[in-house]
């Protein structure tokens, strides 16, 4: 089955990576780790491995990852990283480069001040199937007002900023667009009388626990993500549940199972 590819070697797989950035106008560096081979999804490798880059005097990295075509049938994709092939068809930076883009609103000035004050705005209601966690946030490349972001990241790039325009980026401004979404994260311990909801039984139980959780909070109006953490007894059933929650004078008006 292997003959319907070709191989690729790490030379080949690191110069594919460099182009992709140089695509973009990225000029840091990038670590390869490991190459694998995928037969199915992909069609040739799965490439790992860490983009760093010089931020503002300091040296940050993430973790990064790329789909390298080698299917000889696929002539369009054909030696190409899936960055190479968003390239061409003029997807934006953030959207091919996600990672990067966190990674400039995380390292922004203000942000983690900005967190630290949501942070400290909780004061735990000790509701006892309800436990909160921290807090984190999410980039929303979807939202209806990305075209602020796009104007903040044309500036950038006008002034040679770092991560070709993706920093600096203002959480506090950006979370008043919905781009910026704070998330805080729980673990619920699922009473044993309430396991074997029906599904809109159970959001319906979510949507009163959260309101009963935020109910005056001094936190701004907006839009907030929460992070469910899903246990029976001691046991974790569920880590990927995030939903989202309107806050308005102090009070949840509306849980959302996504962004609308």
């Amino acid at each position: 089955m292997w003959g319907l590819f070709a191989h690729a070697s790490r030379t080949e797989i690191e110069q594919a990576v460099h182009r992709s950035y140089q695509n973009y106008g990225l000029t840091g560096q990038f670590e390869l780790e490991k190459y694998e081979k995928n037969y199915t999804s992909v069609g040739g490798f799965i490439i790992h491995g860490t983009y760093s880059e010089n931020i503002a005097g300091k040296t940050y990295q993430v973790k990064t990852r790329f789909k390298y075509y080698t299917r000889f049938s696929k002539s369009e994709t054909y030696g190409k990283t899936d960055a190479e092939v968003d390239h061409k068809n003029d997807k934006k930076i953030y959207d091919v480069f996600p990672e990067l883009a966190y990674l400039g609103i995380e390292v922004s000035p203000g942000t983690s001040e900005f967190l630290k004050t949501l942070d400290s705005s909780i004061k735990d209601p000790q509701l006892p199937d309800l436990k909160y966690q921290g807090i984190g946030f999410e980039f929303n490349n979807q939202s209806d007002n990305i075209y602020l972001y796009n104007e903040i990241l044309e500036e950038n790039q006008s002034k040679g900023q770092a991560l070709q325009g993706m920093y600096p980026m203002d959480a506090q401004y950006l979370f008043q667009k919905e781009i910026f979404i704070p998330i805080f994260e729980f673990q619920y311990f699922v009473p044993k009388e309430k396991r074997d909801l029906l599904y809109d039984d159970y959001l319906k139980e979510l949507e009163a626990l959260m309101k009963e959780f935020f109910a005056n909070h001094p936190l701004p109006r907006g839009l907030y993500a929460v992070k469910i953490a899903k246990y029976k007894e001691d046991k974790l059933v569920n880590d990927s549940g995030v939903y989202y929650v309107k806050i308005e004078n102090s009070q949840v008006v509306k849980l959302l199972q996504k962004l609308e």
